[in-house]
């Protein structure tokens, strides 16, 4: 939301910011490469003491909660670390990387309680280690992901993870991260979220289980947290006794201008104008009448 009134320079921007949990984490498991761990309260990565790799998927709905239009400011993923190698484990750098297809998050756990990682048999459309959607034709491009076409190589943000003792563990905001979320936002249709993967999976005992969405606490769950910049109201001018003003619109996505005379929450907003959805994003110019000496307006998405 943006307001201005007249005999105010400029445009008042603020920005909000918003947690989001994810709303889908699986594992990909090289030991058990036709199975799924989509149900179970951990997603697994890094390297077992056997040498088998497993690397993590986690997807948020970015466009879900942030309003079309906005500019992301910072994102920061939260992840709790819930288990680790019996062996004392070395620390471990995980690096983030953007998957560039869709996946089938599924619904499997592990009916071994001694090996929890192992997940179960997959079933159709879930995640595993050779395939994007189990028993289709969409695998991955190689077994457990393939660098450059099924995740980004380069690495949008990192963090060395130690034992359980320190968590959560943050992967703090970089340009890398926030240029993710906003391409998810300006176009959910790519939202595939970020595999995590050990950037040493050459050596054993650097596994590590982290909290999925199912983790029984709450709070353990994997979330990020974003600040953002509404869709703001801009290039404010007025020319004898009309005043105008644009915003940005983003394809798909309508709009309503409204405006008040005073900021008191006792007055009611009223409609200026609505705008319909456009096919791709658009400069759009608005006009009002200048009637009073003060007079307040906001962007709201309908």
């Amino acid at each position: 939301m943006a307001c201005l009134a007249l005999g105010f320079p400029g445009r008042r921007l603020h920005a909000d910011s918003a947690v989001l949990t994810s709303v889908a984490d699986t594992t990909l498991i090289e030991a058990a490469p036709d199975n799924n761990l989509g149900g179970a309260p951990i997603v697994n990565a890094g390297t077992t003491q056997t040498f088998t790799r497993n690397r993590g998927l986690f997807r948020f709905d970015i466009a879900s909660e942030i309003p079309p239009g906005s500019r992301i400011t910072r994102v920061d993923f939260v992840v709790a670390v819930t288990g680790k190698p019996n062996e004392p484990p070395p620390p471990s750098t995980f690096g983030l990387h953007r998957v560039l297809k869709p996946w089938g998050e599924g619904d499997k756990a592990s009916p071994d309680p001694l090996h929890p990682g192992l997940g179960a048999q997959a079933t159709t459309d879930e995640a595993t280690w050779k395939a994007r959607f189990a028993f289709t034709t969409n695998n991955w491009t190689v077994p457990g992901g393939g660098a450059t076409n099924d995740f980004a190589p380069e690495i949008s943000a990192e963090t060395v993870v130690y034992d359980t003792g320190d968590s959560p563990y943050t992967f703090y905001s970089t340009p890398a991260l926030v240029a993710d979320a906003q391409a998810w936002l300006d176009d959910p249709t790519t939202d595939f979220g970020w595999m995590i993967i050990c950037e040493s999976e050459e050596i054993n005992f650097t596994a590590r289980r982290f909290a999925s969405r199912e983790d029984p606490d709450p709070g353990n769950a994997p979330q990020v947290l974003i600040e953002y910049v509404p869709p703001a109201i801009e290039q404010v001018q007025s020319t004898g006794s009309q005043l105008t003003f644009s915003f940005t619109a983003q394809a798909g996505q309508g709009y309503t201008v409204e405006f008040r005379d005073s900021i008191s929450a006792l007055l009611n907003w009223s409609t200026l104008t609505n705008f319909a959805a456009q096919p791709a994003s658009t400069n759009i110019v608005v006009s009002d009448a200048i009637t009073n000496r003060q007079r307040f307006y906001r962007l709201r998405l309908p």
